[in-house]
């Protein structure tokens, strides 16, 4: 049983990694909700020369200075919700050293990743006793494809305002890739008794 885990979650993963390549690169869905900034070049020289450190930003951000008083902290926290309400707010990841889009690494890590993944969908779907039938571990796997949307994609879309159509895309395409895996999953891995 071992091998076929193994197998399959190898598999499942090549699998998963294929179809995102065509989601992102040939499809609509990895471009849905992203939009390009206008007056790209002013914010970005804005940006260098106020965040000269690679990092992740959130604003407007309240004042954390170690030392304040509880008093301070609620009035940085009021401040920070007023201006949050009435904007502009964001989340910015920002490299100010840029790097290469689309490297080896990046996409030997996706592949890593992804095949992780898979091989704990196989791990699971091989103690699910229940499930016998190829159809049954076919949805499986596929449900197992709704975790990452609903604990990342649409918290991100609840707290942080991500767009409703780059959410939406995004558990698509995480359920037709859990699909697509969840064929050679549900073919080689059958639940031990």
């Amino acid at each position: 049983m071992a091998k076929r885990i193994i197998l399959g979650g190898i598999l499942g993963g090549i699998v998963l990694f294929l179809w995102q390549s065509v989601s992102h690169l040939m499809l609509p869905l990895g471009e849905m909700g992203i939009k390009r900034m206008g007056n790209e070049d002013t914010v970005v020289a804005a940006l260098r020369e106020s965040n000269p450190q690679p990092g992740f930003y959130f604003f407007p951000a309240a004042d954390t200075t170690p030392g304040m008083s509880k008093e301070q902290k609620q009035e940085a926290m009021r401040w920070a919700q007023e201006k949050y309400r009435t904007g502009p707010n964001g989340i910015l990841i920002f490299h100010p050293q840029g790097g290469e889009a689309l490297s080896p690494r990046q996409l030997l890590t996706q592949l890593e990743v992804d095949v992780t993944a898979l091989l704990v969908g196989a791990f699971l779907l091989a103690h699910v006793s229940p499930l016998v039938g190829f159809g049954s571990r076919l949805l499986f796997v596929t449900l197992l494809g709704l975790l990452p949307g609903l604990v990342v994609n649409l918290p991100y879309w609840n707290w942080y305002g991500f767009p409703t159509d780059y959410t939406v895309a995004q558990l698509a395409d995480h359920l037709v890739g859990f699909f697509l895996a969840g064929l050679v999953l549900a073919g080689l891995v059958r639940p031990t008794s």
